[in-house]
This record gives C-alpha cells, sequence and structure tokens, in this order.
C-alpha cells in the first residue's frame, strides 16, 4: 500500500531506530512467556509435595526444565528456600523484561519525533514553494488541518503502532510455541477462531478508511469555516452576521457530527463481535484444558500456565483491531498529507544560491500577442502587446475585473501565458528564474498583509539586519514616519494579526515602506494608494519619484488625477488593451478615459466646494 510505504519512508535514516526497538520489545515479549512457567512450576511444586512427597520434573518443556533447573532440590532445601528461588526468577525476568521494555520507548519515541519534525519542516517547506495557482485553489483551512491534525495522525501511528504490531505478533507467535510444546490439540483448538478474527479485522479496516476518509473532509470544512470566519470577525459584527455565522457553523458541525456517529456505530458493532469471538476462543480453551487435565495428559500447573498463555493468544487478537483501525486512519492521513507534497513545485532553479544577488535588470518590458486564462475560469487577458521601455512610469486604469492585476501576476511569473510571450530587457520572461523576478521587483498590493509583529519589523521584512537608519528613510518615502507618533511605542508597536490595529491607509504606507527599503529595480504599485487621502498621496508619489527616479515603474489605480503625469497611460478594458498613450492624448482619442477623468474631476470639484 503506498501510504504505508510513504510512512516508513518518513522514517529513513531512523528506522535502524525502530529496528531496534522492535528487536528489544520482542525480546521483552519472549522474556514474558516465562511467566506463566514460573506459576505453572509453583502450583505444580506445591501439589507434587503436599500429595506425594516427589518432584516430578517434566522433560518435554525446555522452559520448564530451565526454571527447576535454578530451584533446589527438596532433599537439600526447604520449602521457603525454592519459593524464594521461584520468586527470585519472577524479580529477574519483570526486570529484564521492564528494562527492555523501558529502552524500547525511548528509541522509538525519539526516532518519531524526529521523523515527524523534519515531515513538518518538509510539508512547510514545499508548501511555501508551491504556485500561487495550487493556493489559489485550496483552502488554508484545509491546508492548515492536514499540516497538523493529519500529521500528528501519522505521529501516533509511528509512535503506537509500528512497534506495538511487532510486540503483538511476538506475544501471538511466542505464546503458541509454548502451547503447541505442552499440548498440539489443545493449541490448535485455542487458535481456531483466530482466522474469523483476522478477516472481520480486515473488512473492518476497509470500512473504516471509506468512513474516515469522510470524516476528514468534514473536518476540513469546519477548519476552514472557522479560520475564514475569525480573520473576518470584524466584517461579521459589522453587519450584524453572527447568527447567521452561527447558523451556518452549525450546518457544518452537524455534518461532521452525522459521520461521527456513523463511525462510533461501526466501532461499536466491531468491539462487541470481536470480544465474543476472543471470550469464545478462551471458553474452548478452558473446557478442552479442563478435559486433558482431567484426563492426565497435562499438570494442574500446565493448565494453569497453558490458559494463560491462551490468554495472551486472544489478548493481541484484540488488540490488533485496534490497531487496524489506527492504521486505517494513518493511511488516511498519509492520503492526505501527500496530495500536498505529490503537488508540483515551482521551479526557482537559481534560488538556493541566489545567484542573481549581482544581476541588475534595466526594466525594459515587452507583451507580444499574451492572452492568459486561469485554470477552469474564463479569458481574463486578451491579445495584449505593448512595450514599456526602461526607465518609463507607466500607469494601468480600467474597470474592476479588467486583467489589471493579471498583468502584474504574470511579469511576476506567479502564472504563465496562455499564449503569447513576455520580454525583459530583450530576452524571454522564462529564461529568468522566478526567483530572480521577485527579488529584484517590489510590489505593492492593494490589500497588503501585514504579519503579526512590530511595525518595524514588518518594514524589515525582508531585510531583517536592516539599519534603523535604513528603515526610517523608507518610512518617510511612505510618509509612516509622520504619524509614528500616534503609536504607543512607535516603530515597536506590535500591529496585530494581519495589521488589524492599523488603517487602511497605514497598512499601505507600511507595505510602500516594506518595498522601498528592498530597494528594486522595477516597482509595481498595484492600487496600493487606494484607501490614502489625495494630499497623503500626492506627498508619497513625490517621494517616490526620487527613489525611483531612472527606474521602471508600474501604477495601476482607479484614480486618474494620481497618474495623469505618467509617461504613458493604459486602459484596459474586458481584457483587451483600448489605448496606450500620455494622459493628453488618450484625452483625445479614448472615450472611457475621458469620461472617466472628467467624472472624477467633477466628484473632486463636488467635494471641494461643500468643504469650502
Amino acid at each position: 500500500m503506498r501510504s504505508l510505504r510513504k510512512i516508513f519512508q518518513i522514517l529513513d535514516k531512523w528506522l535502524g531506530n525502530y529496528i531496534l526497538s522492535g528487536i528489544l520489545i520482542m525480546i521483552a515479549s519472549f522474556v514474558r512467556m516465562f511467566e506463566p512457567k514460573i506459576l505453572q512450576v509453583t502450583v505444580d511444586t506445591l501439589t507434587s509435595i503436599s500429595g506425594k512427597g516427589d518432584l516430578v520434573v517434566p522433560t518435554a518443556d525446555f522452559a520448564t526444565r530451565l526454571i527447576y533447573s535454578f530451584i533446589p532440590s527438596l532433599e537439600d532445601s526447604s520449602l521457603l528456600q525454592i519459593l524464594l528461588s521461584i520468586g527470585a526468577i519472577f524479580l529477574v525476568i519483570s526486570l529484564l523484561r521492564g528494562l527492555t521494555t523501558f529502552f524500547s520507548g525511548i528509541i522509538k519515541a525519539a526516532a518519531t519525533e524526529k521523523a515527524i519534525k523534519r515531515l513538518r519542516d518538509g510539508m512547510f517547506k514545499h508548501i511555501q514553494r508551491l504556485p500561487i495557482e495550487f493556493h489559489d485553489t485550496n483552502k488554508t483551512g484545509e491546508l492548515i488541518q492536514r499540516s497538523t491534525g493529519d500529521v500528528d495522525t501519522v505521529r501516533r501511528f509511528m509512535l503506537d503502532i509500528i512497534v506495538e504490531m511487532l510486540r503483538l505478533l511476538g506475544i501471538f507467535f511466542a505464546a503458541l510455541y509454548f502451547m503447541l510444546q505442552m499440548h498440539v490439540t489443545l493449541a490448535l483448538i485455542s487458535i481456531c477462531i483466530v482466522p474469523v478474527i483476522f478477516i472481520s479485522s480486515y473488512l473492518f479496516f476497509k470500512k473504516e478508511r471509506k468512513i474516515w476518509e469522510v470524516h476528514e473532509d468534514e473536518a476540513d470544512k469546519l477548519t476552514s469555516m472557522v479560520s475564514e470566519n475569525l480573520s473576518g470577525i470584524r466584517v461579521v459584527q459589522a453587519f450584524e452576521q453572527q447568527d447567521e455565522e452561527i447558523r451556518k457553523f452549525k450546518g457544518q458541525n452537524t455534518s461532521k457530527y452525522n459521520i461521527g456517529i456513523k463511525h462510533n456505530r461501526l466501532h461499536a458493532i466491531f468491539w462487541p463481535f470481536s470480544d465474543l469471538m476472543a471470550h469464545l476462543q478462551s471458553l474452548l480453551a478452558i473446557i478442552f484444558g479442563g478435559y486433558f487435565a482431567i484426563n492426565g495428559e497435562i499438570s494442574i500447573g500446565e493448565m494453569i500456565s497453558f490458559m494463560t498463555y491462551a490468554m495472551m493468544v486472544t489478548w493481541p487478537m484484540q488488540r490488533m483491531g485496534r490497531l487496524v483501525s489506527q492504521t486505517g486512519m494513518a493511511v488516511v492521513a498519509m492520503e492526505r498529507i501527500m496530495t500536498i507534497m505529490d503537488a508540483k513545485e515551482e521551479d526557482y532553479k537559481t534560488q538556493e544560491g541566489k545567484q542573481w544577488q549581482g544581476v541588475k535588470l534595466k526594466g525594459n518590458i515587452k507583451f507580444e500577442n499574451v492572452s492568459f486564462t486561469y485554470p477552469e475560469g474564463d479569458p481574463v487577458l486578451e491579445d495584449i502587446s505593448f512595450e514599456i521601455k526602461a526607465g518609463e512610469n507607466i500607469a494601468i486604469v480600467g474597470p474592476a475585473g479588467s486583467g489589471k492585476s493579471s498583468i502584474i501576476k504574470l511579469l511576476m511569473r506567479f502564472y504563465e501565458p496562455s499564449s503569447g510571450k513576455i520580454f525583459l530587457d530583450g530576452k524571454e520572461l522564462s529564461e529568468y528564474s522566478k526567483a530572480l523576478i521577485r527579488d529584484k521587483l517590489g510590489v505593492v498590493l492593494q490589500k497588503p498583509f501585514l504579519f503579526s509583529d512590530t511595525i518595524a519589523n514588518n518594514i524589515a521584512y525582508t531585510k531583517p539586519n536592516a539599519e534603523e537608519r535604513e528603515i526610517k528613510q523608507a518610512s518617510i518615502v511612505a510618509n509612516i514616519d509622520q504619524v509614528m507618533h500616534v503609536f504607543p511605542q512607535g516603530y515597536e508597536t506590535f500591529v496585530g494579526e494581519k495589521g488589524v490595529s492599523l488603517s487602511g491607509g497605514q497598512k499601505q504606507r507600511v507595505a510602500i515602506a516594506r518595498t522601498i527599503l528592498e530597494k528594486p529595480d522595477l516597482l509595481v504599485l498595484d492600487d496600493s494608494t487606494s484607501a490614502l487621502d489625495t494630499e497623503t498621496e500626492f506627498e508619497i508619489q513625490q517621494a517616490l519619484e526620487k527613489e525611483v527616479k531612472g527606474k521602471t515603474s508600474i501604477t495601476i489605480s482607479h484614480r486618474i488625477t494620481s497618474i495623469q503625469y505618467a509617461d504613458k497611460i493604459m486602459v484596459i478594458m474586458d481584457g483587451k488593451l483600448q489605448a496606450f498613450g500620455a494622459h493628453a492624448e488618450l484625452l483625445e482619442k479614448n472615450s472611457f478615459y475621458k469620461k472617466m477623468y472628467n467624472l472624477q474631476v467633477s466628484i473632486e470639484e463636488d467635494i471641494q466646494e461643500e468643504g469650502e
């Protein structure tokens, strides 16, 4: 089975530790087999002394003979000495069993934690390198559930099940061996129901696996719902949608509850049946064991030890059902993990060595008959062609959903064009590593993401060792330095999850400062000043103009008055390039641009008149 093979592959260099742990637990299981023999020797010794006065030592059983060899004879010692000797042997066996079990557990636990740590590290590293397309089509809650809950399920399997299976097999076959040594017929009768238990366990495993797959899918949905709700709790409360969110949560929780009940019903059927078979097996051993003891084929002591071995055979069969259940869960968990691990990573090529650090991009950009369609989506860009010369300040305007941001995603190689070519400094964009492009192209998004950290650390995200002077200089350009006095700890103020303690404009300014600190060769502002007032936006633009002088910059904006001084303006509508020229030229030739400009100017004039 592929999933089980993958679990064992995770162990890798620690597999030897598991083998050693297994050997120790097998030794412990074998040593345990002498405990019933001690009971047998004790009973037979006492009955022999009380009945005949002579002790008859069986010759067919090596374990019994071995124990008798350490016990003094009645002629040379008293009953007390014999019992003390038997107690000493039992103590040695218990000590040996305890030590081997103890060291087996330590070795197994250490190997498991190391293997799981590497799995977690590998999963997180892999998720970081997956393309944006993967993250666009997979819910964050599901990724969290698989990176935590499913990994913990695999961990429990590795910690509790693998060596435990060896222990149970060791106990089963060792006990069976000792039973066969005493009485072959009785031994075979005592295990006659084992095939039934095995078959029922296999059927249970198959059913368990199917139900658990559905259970985990419902758990994914529930985790995603909670994650999304908590992230958007302010929106929920702002629109008084708490009751609706509670209703949706109850609905999903009910779905998970129903599959949980189905899962429990399966267990409620299997465990009583399994116990019934195990107890029936013990009953057969007792009945036939008593019969053979009465007929003198085995001694009273042998019958007692045989019953103990019979229970040792029965116990692994009962325990095996639970191991089968946990194995089914682990298989499902590993399959879900592999859906992530099997996803193809982006090819960063030179990322590890960062060989691009000495490269400087001029910023000449050319789109040649580029079309683009998102996976399982409608066309977004159709036959787009344009050229941006190095050092130019270009603006892009157009209605929402027209494809403006898609141009930037293609430029950053988050996606590849469906057709056509993109050139950067005369070379096809695909010839550059994605790591180089994303390192040299600074992007400020409309909805900036801030980490739950200080303002300073958010600004210095790509340059953790940045000096305070550099952080402040970037803050001045982004105009965040002027409002720093409103924060209680200044630059060391924690912004909360996703920057919740900052306003929309403040978050945008921190994001601009973060990008400026990186000193990119090309700068892209994706409607990144939409939350700012006109005056602040103008001040930032003036500062940015000095900061990126001589560098190619692209600004996406819905506010024409803020980009009218760009070298060229690109008008995108319905995924097509409608016009590309200077502000004055577009006012004359493009009706959409002129209408949009006149409307915005009219609104701004009305606002100014109302404010006077």
